[in-house]
């Protein structure tokens, strides 16, 4: 491989987004793809940066949505760390509304973030 494709690897911002996996039995995940690949809304900040994306996951889900295999989710965790992100971001099915109409983020989505934020990796609020 020619030295550039290393050096365009190393500036290039690498990326994740973080879905429900509630939601995602019924979203195809294309609204934040096609934000992704156009540098549109959440990642129009990005301007002429180049981008990777490096995945794009679902929590473990909560309530009656839950996978058998929570021990999972620590394995995600631990290769979102290991992957170096300069950024993960979430993806606004992982707020929900109340009673009132209000928008809360879930607890279990929060519990993600708080320990990736404290491994350094940027959260940002928003994909489309």
């Amino acid at each position: 491989m020619p030295a550039s494709y290393f050096l365009e690897e190393y500036i290039m911002k690498k990326i994740a987004i973080l879905r429900c996996l509630k939601t995602s039995a019924s979203c195809a995940g294309a609204g934040c793809l096609r934000a992704f690949y156009e540098k549109d809304k959440a990642f129009a900040e990005y301007g002429d940066e180049e981008l990777r994306l490096m995945a794009m996951w679902t929590c473990n889900g909560c309530g009656d949505s839950m996978l058998e295999n929570q021990e999972g989710i620590r394995k995600k965790i631990e290769r979102m760390k290991a992957l170096e992100l300069d950024a993960l971001h979430i993806s606004h099915c992982t707020h929900k509304k109340d009673a009132n109409g209000e928008k809360h983020l879930c607890p279990k989505i929060k519990a993600i973030i708080d320990e990736l934020q404290e491994a350094g990796i940027t959260i940002v609020d928003g994909t489309h």
